[in-house]
């Protein structure tokens, strides 16, 4: 039997080289512990607390510490994830806990370096219970080298200053510990499931990220903490008001009643949770929820003495710039200034640097951790970054589900959310609002059938007549099915003698190329703007803002794109022809027509079915059938009808039988089932809020700092020396200036592509162009 190493003191242990292991438990704990809303449940905070005061108790061994001080090598013995869970599991005995809270506290421990990526939750303690009847198993070695009377001492501490903690508090020994551990069967067939309720699973990922988060954080900055911020409450009425060139038209006044409406209607129901707000596109939703979310978070600041966060969710990065920039400079407006912990934009392609009052940390630092944890007061966010925070068994999305309870959380434009999954997150909301006490917000000009009619208050009631009263766009709708090219030719026939700026929203990028070449061609001395998923997002953010400056000018341009532009992208066009699409699609395309009523007469939205065209010049199917299911289609249509024509009036009307007719031939994909059960490994599987087609990245050189960022970027790929995190690391740097560079193309594109790198495109005018994007590998 190998010797045991004599246990070191519990207090003279350390959790990192300069941070004492008693302390840095205890500050853990407490953060965690308050870094739940105080309204949230009760059982959350518990979770939080005792998995921070026992995550890296089993540091306390003589392996992890010559590891850390010494620069002893990585061995089972030095692992110390399983030893802090198995004593946890322990001293939560004495806890007047239910058997799911000590299983959470027990796997956020457990798994606090990894991922939730099992499926029985228990059966994790029972695998570990089994393993100990071996003698040769590195926990019996663990539990001998520690020092127990240091770490009951350090206990009985902590329970003088928490009377509420009531820890089994008996004196311990590794002994009595193997004895009773062995005799007690944990898993059974009544523990396969690990919860009762929804809300049991979203306390567990609450109190598991509160955990996480506030331990890698505390790491990150040496025990240094983000203090809160203050936002004022009238902050976009003095913005309002500071506009200087504010046009007061009709328009604005409708604007003006409907902010008016909403604000009233939420301070009348502030202890409501579910709300939903319906208006017309262009009606100002934007700036309208954030005046009313920050007028509900004044009151439940001074309600609670705890001001929620404020986190505004979109469907597409495409739009979170424009609406960053708005709050932005609402803020400025009020005196505040440009500061992450104050206003904070999350996407997969966001800087990362993070800047307070007193410091900024770097991308490669602590500022991506405080990015990701979002310890901020206004988060502008994805739909993936918010519900990934709650339905996936990655570290990387659950350490910000601890800052869900409390907040306020917008969605915009909701029906973007997948039809399978309305059910899924239906009952996600209405399980947040109840254990996280979380105000949800789906905000929308065509509001899908995710709420049933008694979930959620509307936040503005009398939305009908807004619609009735809004008459600024005509849709036509051209029954006959029309070839591709065919329909080129009568646009650029029509262009002729239209002097108005003209959008043509398609739903294929190969479209977009046919449609921009015929349009090109016929007017070269016309500004012609073609937009896609075939430009880097660069370009694609140099172009909008190109579209929206000759906009501003009255230029009669020709803009052709994808779908991408119909979801908040700030453009108003007096003429839109629509490709065939489902018909939430058609009236958010509708909605950059005429937005701001600046065009006087209506504005006119054409919508048409185009088909393929045959090798043979016969026409071929419809071209919808590349990128939407067909079932969307046939509502649409049966919707429709056969009518010529509608008016902005009908939106709301044709949208609410539309849902409606979707609800009831889609099928719901139930993960909120699948997460009650503890199967993250079916949650990963079955959420895919995009959806996974097989695309290769291609990173697209147009001149000389594009080759620089490739160069760096293969110099650190390459580097044998660089451990992976240390790679992740370096590259975090100037991550954002190179994915803003990079686009996704179909693997069918080119066979021969490793779609598990990204690959390498020199720009030439074969190749790839900033007129049509990407054209093809040489």
């Amino acid at each position: 039997m190998p010797l045991i190493p004599q246990p070191l003191p519990f207090s003279e242990t350390f959790a990192h080289p300069t941070d004492p292991l008693p302390a840095h438990l205890e500050r853990v704990a407490q953060r965690a512990a308050a870094s739940i809303a105080p309204t949230a449940g009760a059982d959350i905070r518990a979770i939080a607390r005792v998995a921070g005061l026992f995550h890296d108790l089993g540091k306390a061994t003589p392996w992890f510490q010559k590891y850390l001080l010494h620069g002893g090598k990585r061995s089972p013995l030095s692992n110390h994830a399983e030893l802090g869970a198995l004593l946890v599991w322990w001293y939560s005995a004495g806890l007047d806990w239910p058997l799911w809270q000590r299983l959470a506290v027990f796997v956020a421990i457990r798994r606090h370096h990894g991922a939730l990526t099992f499926q029985a939750w228990p059966v994790l303690l029972e695998q570990m219970r089994l393993a100990l009847r071996e003698d040769d198993h590195p926990l019996h070695r663990q539990l001998q080298a520690l020092d127990f009377a240091g770490i009951h001492a350090w206990l009985l501490t902590v329970a003088a200053q928490q009377p509420d903690l009531a820890l089994t508090l008996e004196p311990l020994t590794a002994e009595t510990v193997l004895a009773r551990l062995r005799d007690r069967q944990v898993g059974g067939s009544k523990l396969r499931v690990a919860y009762q309720t929804l809300s049991e699973a979203l306390a567990t990922l609450a109190g598991f990220g509160a955990l996480l988060a506030m331990d890698k954080t505390d790491a990150a900055l040496a025990g240094v903490q983000i203090a809160r911020q203050a936002l004022p409450a009238d902050a976009v009425t003095v913005y309002q008001q500071q506009k200087k060139h504010k046009s007061y038209s009709s328009l604005n006044s409708r604007r003006d009643q409907i902010a008016t409406t909403v604000a009233q209607t939420w301070l009348a129901h502030l202890n409501q949770h579910l709300f939903t707000l319906t208006a017309p596109t262009g009606a100002g939703k934007t700036l309208t929820i954030l005046h009313a979310a920050l007028q509900i978070r004044a009151q439940l600041a001074q309600q609670n003495g705890v001001a929620p966060r404020i986190i505004y969710c979109l469907p597409f990065t495409s739009v979170i710039d424009q609406n960053h920039a708005v709050f932005r400079a609402v803020l400025q407006a009020n005196g505040i200034k440009d500061r992450e912990n104050i206003l904070l934009k999350h996407h997969h392609l966001t800087d990362a640097v993070f800047r307070t009052e007193e410091a900024e940390y770097q991308a490669d630092g602590a500022g991506q951790l405080l990015t990701e944890t979002w310890q901020s007061e206004l988060v502008v966010t994805t739909f993936h970054q918010l519900l990934h925070s709650l339905l996936s068994p990655r570290n990387a999305h659950l350490k910000r589900a601890g800052q869900l309870t409390g907040a306020i959380i917008l969605l915009d434009e909701v029906q973007s959310i997948p039809l399978r999954y309305w059910e899924t997150v239906r009952q996600l909301l209405i399980a947040a609002a109840h254990s996280y006490d979380t105000r949800f917000v789906l905000l929308t000009a065509t509001r899908p059938l995710i709420f049933q009619p008694d979930d959620a208050v509307e936040l503005l009631p009398d939305h009908k007549t807004h619609f009735q009263a809004m008459s600024r766009t005509q849709l036509v709708t051209h029954h006959e099915p029309l070839p591709l090219d065919t329909f080129a030719q009568q646009l650029t026939t029509a262009l002729k003698t239209e002097r108005r700026a003209t959008l043509v929203i398609v739903n294929r990028r190969q479209s977009v190329r046919t449609l921009f070449d015929a349009v090109h061609s016929a007017f070269p001395e016309q500004p012609v703007i073609a937009l896609s998923t075939s430009f880097t997002p660069l370009d694609r953010r140099a172009r909008i803002r190109l579209m929206q400056r000759l906009l501003r000018q009255n230029q009669p341009l020709i803009v052709v794109t994808t779908q991408l532009i119909e979801a908040g992208v700030d453009v108003s066009f007096p003429l839109v022809h629509r490709e065939l699409a489902p018909l939430d699609s058609i009236i958010q395309s509708a909605g950059r027509c005429n937005r701001h009523n600046e065009y006087g007469a209506a504005g006119e939205v054409h919508l048409w079915h185009l088909q393929a065209m045959k090798a043979d010049g016969s026409a071929g199917g419809s071209l919808w059938r590349h990128v939407y299911d067909s079932a969307l289609i046939e509502v649409t249509m049966e919707t429709l009808g056969a009518a010529q024509q509608y008016d902005e009036t009908d939106f709301l009307q044709l949208s609410q039988a539309y849902f409606h007719g979707c609800r009831m031939r889609q099928d719901q994909q139930r993960v909120d089932v699948q997460l009650q059960t503890g199967d993250f490994i079916g949650v990963e599987k079955s959420f895919q809020l995009i959806e996974e087609l097989p695309t290769v990245a291609v990173f697209i050189a147009q001149n000389d700092r594009d080759q620089e960022l490739w160069e760096r970027y293969c110099a650190i790929r390459e580097d044998a020396a660089l451990t992976p995190a240390q790679q992740q690391q370096q590259f975090r740097t100037f991550k954002r200036a190179f994915y803003e560079r990079v686009i996704q193309i179909y693997a069918r594109s080119r066979d021969d592509l490793n779609q598990n790198e990204v690959q390498y495109l020199k720009a030439t005018p074969t190749t790839y162009t900033r007129q049509v994007g990407f054209i093809g590998f040489p």
